[in-house]
């Protein structure tokens, strides 16, 4: 029976770490996923040590309401969760070499979550058996992998943010790679912890709330999977042609060439010249007639002007690779630089 239970612990987990690892146009190494994702596991030991400190001072069973609890969460357990998993994304994913496309960090981070459940997931099965298991599979295990797309796609940006040099866009998107998995979390516990165990018709009435935020959560990060794993095969295509380069470290940036403009030959309209020109009379005296003679002048025309001003170096999309100028976001696909 316990292999069976471990199994069923087992399964989502697999599944969902094989999807997001297949949505990867160049896929990671193998080794690099592995450490992240046991690191994830093993970062179940300080996490616990953490959790057991902060309930001794703040005890749950002083904590009610909807408020309270989301405080309670948002400190004692969302933030130290994910802190966990933001720091094994941050400085073994985000800094490794092997990452050269926005994609990578989401499977990072998503690697990282999933370690983390592993373990949780395994745990809670074993005590509550095959029911549970059900469960975790629809919500809980969803819901940790819905925290790390939301984490790795504000991680994502951060990097676009530190090619292109835009200091503002690095640090804001790095501070919401740590905050939007918290807020998220938070939301997810403390609307299923007003519910608890009761159920009867009024708690399961307040189980609604949690199943929208839950439905509307699982769609947006899915869609934002989606969205950002097409990115690899467009860049490929704009590397080919040149308007993106690789450096020698595999980041991205845009090589912004000096491009010389060509200003049009313009012609002047022929003027024609009306001043009284002297002609010869018949016994050959010199006269000036009464009707000057018009005379066309010789057209003119200018030069071609080239500048050799260098353009502006633009942004680079993070979904379709194109480099886009003087704008906040991509008018081809819409998605928001800032």
């Amino acid at each position: 029976m316990a292999n069976i239970l471990v199994t069923a612990a087992l399964l989502p987990i697999i599944a969902l770490c094989f999807f997001i690892y297949t949505k990867d146009k160049t896929s990671e190494p193998k080794g690099l996923l592995a450490l992240i994702f046991f690191l994830g596991l093993f970062s179940v030991v300080p996490v616990v040590v953490c959790e057991l400190v902060f309930d001794y001072v703040f005890p749950e069973k002083s904590v009610s309401g909807f408020i309270l609890t989301f405080i309670h969460t948002f400190f004692g357990v969302a933030l130290i969760e994910e802190f966990f998993k933001w720091l094994i994304t941050k400085f073994i994913g985000y800094n490794n070499k092997e990452f050269d496309e926005v994609f990578d960090v989401i499977v990072y981070a998503v690697f990282a979550s999933l370690g983390f459940a592993c373990f949780e997931n395994v745990l809670y099965v074993l005590q509550l058996g095959l029911v549970n298991a059900i469960f975790r599979a629809l919500l809980a295990v969803p819901g940790h992998t819905c925290f790390a797309i939301s984490m790795g796609y504000f991680f994502s940006k951060a990097k676009v943010g530190q090619i292109n040099g835009n200091k503002k866009i690095y640090h804001k998107n790095l501070i919401l790679s740590f905050l939007a998995p918290i807020f998220l979390h938070t939301m997810y516990d403390s609307l299923l912890f007003i519910v608890g165990d009761n159920l009867e018709t009024s708690a399961l009435l307040q189980l609604v709330p949690f199943l929208i935020f839950y439905i509307i959560m699982v769609i947006v990060c899915f869609i934002t999977v989606d969205k950002v794993a097409r990115v690899q095969q467009n860049l490929t295509t704009n590397i080919e042609n040149g308007s993106i380069a690789v450096s020698n470290q595999g980041y991205i940036y845009y090589n912004a060439p000096t491009n010389p403009v060509t200003v049009p030959e313009t012609v002047p309209e022929t003027v024609p010249d009306t001043t009284p020109v002297e002609v010869l009379d018949e016994n050959g005296n010199g006269v000036f007639p009464d009707k000057p003679v018009e005379i066309p002048t010789t057209p003119k025309t200018t030069a071609p002007v080239v500048s050799q001003e260098k353009v502006e170096i633009p942004h680079v999309c993070l979904v379709c690779g194109r480099a886009i100028y003087n704008e906040n976001y991509c008018p081809r696909c819409g998605f928001k630089l800032k």
